[in-house]
């Protein structure tokens, strides 16, 4: 008989609008325990793609350094040396070399420098006679 009392409490409690405190502790492990299931598939399910995107990546990257060789090795067959002026238009990163300036920035460059040198030396004029007539020597 006491098994078809507890049935019967139990199918109250779930007909019922009140649930005891142990129930809603069991309730909430429960739903604790599916969410930690589903994680543990999300995770498992990574750690499963997770070589195969390593080895894609590693596949890209392989087939883009074979690229760039072969764009390298062609040129560096051949008589005249590549011209780089224009790989960063191209989507390419530009080459590691430094840029000298052109002859038209190093002329502006020299006429702002003696420009500033000569604006200094008046300046300094300037200042010694300024300085000369307040002490007169």
């Amino acid at each position: 008989m006491p098994n078809s009392m507890s049935a019967q409490r139990r199918t109250n409690n779930k007909s019922g609008k009140s649930s005891t405190p142990l129930d809603d502790r069991q309730r909430k492990l429960l739903e604790e325990e599916e969410k930690l299931k589903q994680r543990a598939e999300l995770l498992n399910r990574v750690i499963e793609e997770a070589p195969r995107i390593k080895a894609d990546r590693v596949r890209a990257q392989r087939e883009e350094l074979l690229m760039d060789r072969s764009i390298r090795n062609h040129r560096l067959n051949s008589s005249t040396l590549a011209d780089n002026r224009y790989e960063q238009m191209a989507g390419r990163p530009p080459s590691r070399t430094k840029r000298r300036p052109m002859k038209a920035e190093r002329r502006q460059t020299r006429l702002i420098f003696f420009g500033l040198l000569l604006l200094f030396a008046v300046l300094v004029i300037w200042l010694l006679s300024v300085w000369h007539w307040q002490w007169p020597g």
